[in-house]
């Protein structure tokens, strides 16, 4: 996803993250890339989205809801439906070491990465893949374990 973002115009020292607000057509046309080049997997756009890592724009639910919601609108508009695409959230490190080489502790860390996937998992209108605002899904029917990994 990285080198392709920067292909688009991600400059250093920009974070990745804030295009699922920002340009979410960009991240929609990677994952369609994906998906047409026969990708049987797509991951969101959410390496560095964690409370330790992200210092982006925008607050760090909008950042993986926007993640999760355009993976799943590529899913749900047909290019992926016959071959049963899965989505995957993706995580990436925290960008701290743990103790005792640094000074971040496992429960810390376990937090930080359990609340990262209890936004994805407990968010009421994660991947509707409607353009009305009022449609909302459970979770459960648009992140189906058996359809993520």
């Amino acid at each position: 996803m990285g080198t392709l973002l920067q292909e688009r115009g991600l400059r250093a020292g920009e974070t990745p993250e804030d295009w699922n607000v920002e340009r979410p057509d960009d991240i929609a046309a990677i994952h369609r890339a994906y998906v047409e080049a026969g990708a049987q997997v797509i991951y969101t756009n959410t390496f560095g989205a964690n409370r330790l890592k992200y210092h982006g724009k925008y607050d760090l639910e909008k950042v993986i809801r926007g993640g999760l919601d355009i993976a799943n609108k590529v899913k749900v508009r047909g290019e992926g439906e016959q071959r049963k695409i899965k989505i995957a959230l993706d995580l990436g490190p925290t960008g701290k070491l743990l103790k005792p080489a640094g000074d971040l502790s496992f429960d810390d860390a376990v937090a930080a990465f359990a609340e990262t996937i209890g936004v994805a998992l407990g968010s009421n209108r994660v991947g509707t893949g409607s353009n009305n605002p009022k449609d909302t899904i459970d979770p459960k029917d648009t992140i189906d374990p058996k359809d993520t990994i």
